[in-house]
């Protein structure tokens, strides 16, 4: 099933390279193979249709695959990427800077079809260990965002957390199924990852905790932007994956957790944001309790909206 296959972008300029290399994985079996012919073309095609692996024919000068290789390994969202580098024949590996070269592995042309299978594989199950990936999404996972906000924490740094949760979700899976579902959590993904990417910040920081739940860390004046950007976003695009006659009506009449029959809005969007701005956190479970509290009240309210807790602020003593 094409689900479960690995998908694998080629950056190559040379057409014949590139076919040899897509033949050779289409043998394994194992993966979607597809191809961008420079390296501007290959982050485009990164952004719109996310790999899970890049291989970078020998084509390009030891500089430019660098440059390419750095701005994947600086990317908030695509920095994980495993990048495997193909060599010529006659190339000399052992003049490469390894340790500030940003790859993964390389294959050395001729090439053979059972290492390239196997060589790449292992370049999986090293990304797989190293760090954790959403499979629908393709964004950071808990490992990473627990990382992220201790890293933060440790940086003594003003940082924004923000908490993004789906209201109505359950309900709209329990009316149109799991598959559309999923095309709502992949949207949400893909309007956070562009209003962060917008910052140009290595700070900035988009991860999916699961389900329809997930975080992004900012600076605290980036916060608003961000927020504002993403709930008027969501709530222009949400109405299409609804059928035409629950999108008039405004609501969804679905099953309850009690089993009845109830009506349910349209999807909205509830982010809840943890900051250090007006008191110290020193530990990634004070961000926790705080983001519990701040939930129960951002969840209290309607439509899409966000919360910011301001305790600890002049003149703020509670909620």
């Amino acid at each position: 099933m094409t689900e479960n296959k690995k998908r694998v972008l080629i950056v190559g300029r040379n057409s014949a390279d590139t076919d040899e290399i897509k033949r050779l994985l289409d043998v394994a079996g194992s993966f979607i193979v597809y191809a961008a012919e420079s390296p501007l073309h290959a982050i485009d095609t990164i952004y719109s249709e996310p790999p899970d692996l890049v291989i970078i024919n020998h084509f390009l000068e030891a500089e430019e695959c660098n440059d390419l290789c750095r701005r994947i390994r600086s990317d908030t969202v695509f920095g994980h990427l495993p990048i495997v580098v193909v060599l010529d024949a006659a190339g000399d590996s052992a003049q490469i800077d390894w340790e500030n070269t940003p790859i993964d592995d390389y294959l050395r042309k001729p090439l053979d079809p059972k290492e390239v299978s196997s060589r790449i594989s292992l370049a999986f199950a090293r990304a797989t260990r190293a760090g954790d990936v959403n499979p629908l999404t393709r964004l950071p996972g808990n490992h990473s965002i627990m990382k992220k906000i201790q890293g933060r924490i440790d940086s003594g740094l003003p940082f924004a957390i923000a908490y993004v949760d789906l209201d109505y979700f359950k309900s709209y899976n329990d009316k149109y199924g799991f598959m559309r579902g999923d095309e709502i959590l992949k949207m949400t993904a893909r309007l956070l990852t562009n209003s962060i990417r917008k910052l140009d910040s290595r700070e900035a920081f988009v991860g999916h905790v699961g389900g329809d739940d997930f975080v992004f860390i900012v600076s605290p004046e980036q916060l608003d932007g961000v927020c504002t950007e993403v709930i008027r976003n969501f709530d222009l695009i949400t109405g299409n994956f609804y059928d035409e006659e629950d999108r008039i009506r405004g609501y969804i009449e679905s099953t309850n957790r009690k089993g009845g029959k109830e009506r349910f809005p349209v999807i909205s969007l509830s982010i809840a944001v943890v900051t250090n701005e007006y008191r110290p956190i020193k530990h990634i479970g004070e961000v926790s309790a705080i983001a519990a509290e701040v939930k129960k009240r951002v969840k209290s309210m309607e439509g899409s909206k966000y919360y910011k807790d301001l305790r600890g602020s002049k003149g703020v003593k509670g909620d």
